[in-house]
């Protein structure tokens, strides 16, 4: 005899979808997006507050990607900086595979070491899991092709503009 349980099933609720803008009151929650003389802004907000149903503790993170306040890119991923243990405890794998898709992970999927792709409703989705040395980079990342070359643009001239150390 099973019980018919219901399944938390639901989508993270973004802040907005890509393309749409950054209005007065997403503002009003959010606060303003910081300055920036060339129209790219980052914002940054713990999962949690958008995704109260899949468990992501603080360990988990959403970056928004603006382009003249318009959404360009979503980016859900997991914050590894002190331990892996937030793609261990394999949240975001099961949430993709839940909310875009079921993917072939290997007979292990603790061990997946890769990226798979979703082409949804003009969009593209990604996950993306790779171990590069002892931590694993795992991210969801969301956009769609009008925003894909502006962001590389960005992300280029970002890789440019770093600051460069003091020789003395």
């Amino acid at each position: 005899f099973l019980l018919n349980l219901p399944i938390a099933n639901a989508k993270c609720k973004f802040i907005t979808d890509i393309g749409k803008k950054y209005t007065k009151s997403i503002e009003k929650n959010y606060g303003a997006l910081p300055e920036n003389e060339n129209g790219y802004n980052e914002l940054e907000i713990v999962a949690s507050e958008f995704c109260p149903d899949d468990n992501f503790d603080d360990s988990f993170i959403v970056k928004y990607t603006f382009i003249d306040e318009r959404v360009a890119s979503i980016q859900l991923f997991a914050d590894n900086s002190i331990d892996n243990s937030a793609t261990e405890s394999m949240k975001l794998m099961n949430y993709a595979k839940r909310t875009y898709g079921d993917f072939d992970t290997g007979g292990n999927p603790q061990l997946y070491n890769n990226f798979n792709i979703w082409e949804k409703f003009q969009k593209y989705v990604v996950y993306n899991r790779r171990l590069i040395g002892n931590n694993w980079q795992e991210e969801i990342y969301i956009s769609n092709d009008k925003f894909y070359e502006q962001l590389v643009q960005y992300e280029n001239e970002k890789e440019l503009i770093q600051p460069v150390e003091d020789e003395n």
